[in-house]
């Protein structure tokens, strides 16, 4: 039989169990406790007898010490079974079976990040023991107090980074409050409330964060508060950090969803120890210039120094044209620009001509000289401050520039400098883009950052930011919806839907009521189509090749019905050719499986494309090639979408045509079916006996 468990609890007033029950009382003597509690927090659990006497029995002689010292062995071993303390010659050893710490516990919990940690906090460290001439044992009681809180302090203000880095930033205060509680005077977490109030919007919030520090420091310690969080005061007063917007601009969407993209990206941010290279990759309108533009926002707040430049397509065969952009966008007016090398300095003039007013240029020998030149640049601006290069279609920029961009940082491994890049996905990069990828991980530190569609949680949580005229509970569902159904998850597209709603609700009496109860899908959008979302979709689909384009407008006219053979027998491609634009509109989020179909990528692709990609009479051409080609075809949506395309064209039979869709799906209890084939009926009616007939064929669906 092993010896009896023993639990010592050292977090609050100190106590301890043995099986799980009261132990006897001269187990909590104080001394007893005391050497316990010692022996089980000392490395290997174990003290010799000399440090021993001189922690508990300082004042005493050492004969008198060393009989207490024996005694209290002698009265624990009779508690605690023999086995308990054990005796390795001048040394005392705890034996660690059965035996449980809660310090150690606290420290394993703090050590894998893990917030119920803190529940093993039930006071300071052997909260209001003390032993009466034990100078030395006091003194070790205050440092593992100070050590201890410091522990839960570094917890919580690691879960507040994280908070802050999905932009959750009431979460980040509230943390960041909890760790003042247990330190008072820590600055960082002073520091990082005040961030998060800052980009949470509440300025106000931030700087009463501030004074209250300044007011605590001056209080308890008369010191003020150190240049680092007062200068960061200043940037969130005078508001410079924050993206210059037009004055009737509309407010910035929020940084909904996305919790691991967004962790990777700000946690990249945050104080690399050298260079640092972060790519956002995604598809037209996922994000990712809002991304970037938040990313410039942080390092602004964060003191740093911020050089920006937007590439356009016309720009990639035009050798450092993405460095002049980047010298212009903010890194001409750096501090510590003036300490640079004059070498450097000359030779940079001799491609960046705004240079050449301070300095004589010479014009470089090759790329190498130019990247020892920037690197003399950064490395000199490092000194004063960090710097962020925030390059917006990274895909089209200059071939010398990003070589250059990626040599630097092995010239300068010590400096504070990120780069930050967005691509789109799908456009093939160029060689020095692909090897700067590609070193990313491996000899270049930074992270990768991929943006997905948003899901339909994601679209719920941004038509709940956004949509707040639209009545919370099922209505707002039913909108969140409707949205995800409309944009695909497009990020662009839903935020431009969700304001263009907005601001028709606004314009009317009572609060927008769309879409309607029951007709989700169906009902036509309440606004005209933003030309901002047509133009994004039409660049989108002229950058395919032409089958893919061809394939793209001929799907467009069938709406939702996407059959790659009804497809090829239309466009006169041949089915090979059709399955292989299919293919490449996948990859490019055109188009997505649903269950054993492709389906459009939301609602607003085929509108957009039909509409801006064809002229009225390639449409009505390919309407009578599909009403042709759907003749005897058997399957029940194919038929309707054949009615449908008569009614369109006014065909003499369409009324007819659709009557049996609906006659049909009646039977077949296809509901929605019979109701879609009705409405085209309807619409189709020519005649009395028309309208009779299908109002006799719902009576009878009745």
């Amino acid at each position: 039989m092993g010896i009896p468990s023993l639990e010592v609890r050292c977090l609050g007033p100190p106590s301890a169990r043995v099986n799980g029950q009261e132990p006897p009382a001269e187990v909590l003597w104080r001394k007893h406790l005391a050497l316990l509690a010692y022996l089980a927090l000392s490395p290997a659990r174990s003290r010799t007898r000399d440090h021993l006497l001189g922690l508990l029995w300082p004042e005493s002689p050492e004969e008198k010490a060393r009989r207490s010292l024996n005694e209290a062995v002698r009265t624990l071993r009779l508690a605690l079974g023999n086995e308990r303390l054990v005796s390795r010659g001048e040394a005392i050893e705890i034996n660690p079976e059965g035996l449980q710490v809660d310090v150690r516990d606290f420290e394993s919990l703090c050590t894998d990040g893990q917030m119920r940690a803190l529940d093993l906090l039930r006071g300071d460290f052997l909260e209001g023991f003390h032993i009466d001439q034990s100078p030395a044992f006091d003194a070790w009681v205050e440092s593992e107090r100070a050590r201890l809180r410091e522990l839960a302090v570094g917890l919580l203000l690691a879960r507040a980074e994280e908070q802050l880095a999905v932009t959750r930033y009431i979460e980040a205060v509230a943390l960041a409050r909890r760790a003042l509680s247990l330190n008072p005077y820590a600055e960082r977490a002073w520091s990082l409330g005040m961030r998060s109030a800052a980009l949470d919007g509440d300025t106000a919030g931030a700087l009463a964060l501030y004074h209250e520090f300044a007011q605590r420091l001056e209080r308890d310690l008369g010191e003020p508060p150190s240049a680092a969080i007062t200068a960061l005061a200043g940037r969130i007063r005078e508001g410079k950090w924050q993206r210059a917007r037009p004055g009737r601009s509309l407010p910035e969407p929020p940084l909904v969803g996305r919790r691991d993209a967004h962790a990777r990206l700000f946690a990249a941010l945050e104080r690399p120890q050298g260079p640092a290279y972060v790519i956002i990759a995604g598809d037209q309108g996922s994000g990712r210039t809002r991304l970037l533009q938040a990313s410039a926002e942080r390092l602004r707040l964060a003191g740093a120094v911020v050089a920006g430049a937007r590439i356009l397509e016309s720009d990639h065969d035009a050798p450092w044209s993405t460095l002049r952009a980047l010298m212009r966008g903010g890194l001409l007016e750096a501090p510590g620009l003036a300490a640079t090398d004059p070498l450097a300095l000359r030779l940079l003039a001799g491609i960046v001509p705004d240079l050449a007013a301070r300095v004589e240029p010479l014009v470089p020998n090759d790329a190498a000289q130019v990247a020892d030149a920037v690197a003399a640049l950064l490395r000199a601006v490092t000194e004063e401050r960090p710097v962020g290069l925030f390059i917006d279609d990274a895909q089209w920029a200059d071939g010398p520039t990003l070589a250059v961009l990626r040599a630097v940082g092995s010239r300068v491994r010590d400096a504070a400098i990120t780069v930050v890049l967005t691509i789109a996905a799908g456009d093939e990069p160029s060689a020095e883009l692909r090897a700067l990828l590609a070193g990313i991980g491996r000899d270049i530190s930074g992270a990768e950052v991929r943006l997905e569609p948003f899901t339909a949680e994601e679209i719920v949580a941004l038509t709940e930011a956004m949509a707040p005229w639209c009545p919370v509970g099922v209505e707002r569902e039913r909108l969140a919806r409707r949205v995800l159904h409309e944009s695909g998850g497009n990020p662009f597209l839903a935020v431009t839907l969700l304001r263009d709603l907005g601001q028709t609700a606004s314009q009317r009496e009572g609060l927008l009521e769309w879409p309607d109860a029951g007709s989700t899908y169906e009902a036509d959008l309440p606004i005209t189509l933003p030309g901002v979302v047509r133009s994004v979709l039409v660049a989108r689909a002229m950058k395919l090749d032409p089958d893919g384009l061809a394939v793209l407008r001929v799907a467009s006219v069938a709406g939702g019905v996407l059959d790659p053979t009804l497809i090829a027998d239309v466009s006169g491609l041949g089915r090979e050719r059709v399955d292989a634009a299919f293919d490449r509109l996948e990859r490019e989020r055109f188009l997505v499986v649903e269950g054993e179909r492709y389906a459009f990528n939301g609602r607003l692709l085929p509108a957009v494309i039909e509409r801006e990609c064809m002229q009225a009479g390639g449409r009505r051409r390919l309407r009578q090639q599909y009403i042709s080609a759907l003749e005897g075809r058997d399957d029940i949506d194919l038929q309707l979408l054949r009615a449908r395309l008569m009614a369109v064209e006014r065909h003499p039979d369409a009324f007819q045509a659709a009557l049996c869709v609906a006659e049909r799906a009646t039977s077949l209890g296809a509901t929605r079916t019979a109701e879609a084939a009705g409405r085209i009926a309807e619409r189709a009616a020519g005649s009395e006996a028309e309208r009779l007939a299908l109002a006799s064929l719902r009576r009878r669906a009745t």
